[in-house]
């Protein structure tokens, strides 16, 4: 439910690296149905461009694009394995490239780039899958403190108890304003804890990125954590993706490690796939619910709004309930009642442009196929 920018990478979205390494105020291009909530959330422009244009993937990996990249010529364009990075162009030249639904076409990029200068990249630019991240959320942490010796910086306007251990042999630890790290904490860096946040003594393992407002408990390692999700209780994290507003009950656990110590290998549309990585825990989708002494097996997705106990060993859809091996399909009510019930529990309310994306993807789903054990 968000511009695709707009993934957590280290301590801030895609789309602020970006503009850091751009030195622009970016204006975002995606899917009409999104503008709202994305103007909502981001305070940027949304499918309003013109003039001369520098468009940058919001997939590219602002890790490895270089200053020297970053300073393409006018009517160039950048590739990456066959797929447009970033194109300097006239504005009338990529309007083109639009489709009807507000996404841009690599095809028609494509077709667009033909009639400009060519840089193929040597090096691998566009994240092609979301847990990909979490190779780079450690070495992204680590460039935000860049040559400096202090490795722990700790807001003036952040509590932290006695009792309270940091390690920063691996890399730096950042607390932002308003967090507070209670007392029998650890953290090990490189580690970013946002704004608001609270550790319940809480075991945070290097590579993790907890975002604002969450509260989080148990053990957390190399995850990326989305704003106003709770893991408060005990419980283990490991190597996973978890967008907002989602809820591990206690004695949750995620596992990350195939017993045969082989590549964790994932379905992605109908096809197994084979991250390349070791370790590899659970992406989770906005809104998620997952129950008490809830295991996730490794390489599964939790869709959004998705409800999950037991034992999951299989995918969970969008607005799906999971539990004893079989999937039922939530109500529309039950979702949004649900939410407006967190959200107030949080003093918050469910936003009209919240409710109105909720609203145009709920039908769009698939209803899903009722598994047996």
């Amino acid at each position: 439910m968000r511009h695709l920018s707009q993934q957590l990478l280290g301590d801030r979205p895609l789309f602020e690296h970006i503009a850091g390494r751009f030195k622009v105020r970016p204006s975002l291009v995606g899917r009409e149905y999104l503008a709202g909530l994305a103007r909502e959330r981001t305070g940027l422009r949304y499918n309003d461009f013109k003039g001369s244009v520098l468009m940058v993937n919001a997939r590219v990996n602002p890790l490895v694009l270089t200053e020297k990249l970053a300073k393409i010529r006018p009517d160039s364009v950048i590739m990456d394995r066959g797929q447009v990075v970033v194109a300097s162009a006239r504005y009338a030249e990529l309007e083109r490239t639009v489709e009807d639904d507000g996404s841009l076409s690599q095809k028609k990029l494509l077709r667009a780039s033909k009639a400009l200068v060519r840089l193929e990249s040597g090096d691998r630019l566009l994240f092609d899958y979301p847990w990909e991240l979490l190779a780079y959320n450690g070495p992204a942490i680590g460039a935000v403190v860049g040559r400096s010796r202090k490795r722990l910086l700790v807001s003036p306007r952040a509590h932290i108890e006695d009792f309270v251990s940091f390690d920063t042999s691996h890399g730096p630890v950042i607390v932002d304003q308003g967090a507070r790290v209670e007392a029998f904490s650890r953290v090990s860096g490189p580690c970013y804890i946002g704004k608001d946040s609270t550790l319940h003594s809480a075991l945070v393992r290097e590579g993790t990125s907890i975002a604002e407002g969450c509260k989080v408990g148990g053990e957390v390692d190399n995850s990326i954590v989305y704003r106003r999700s709770n893991k408060a209780h005990f419980g283990f994290l490991g190597h996973s993706i978890v967008a907002e507003w989602v809820n591990m009950g206690a004695g949750a656990v995620t596992s990350d490690l195939k017993n045969t110590y082989g590549n964790v290998r994932v379905m992605r549309d109908g096809r197994r796939v084979d991250t390349g990585m070791l370790k590899l825990g659970t992406v989770v989708g906005d809104m998620a619910k997952i129950s008490i002494g809830c295991m996730v097996y490794g390489g599964k997705t939790l869709g959004v709004a998705a409800r999950c106990e037991g034992i999951v060993e299989n995918d969970v859809p969008d607005f799906a309930n999971y539990s004893k091996s079989s999937l039922a399909r939530l109500g529309l009510e039950q979702v949004l009642t649900t939410q407006e019930r967190m959200k107030g529990r949080r003093g918050e309310e469910l936003t009209s442009e919240e409710r109105r994306v909720i609203e145009y993807i709920y039908p769009k789903t698939p209803q899903p196929a009722v598994s047996s054990p």
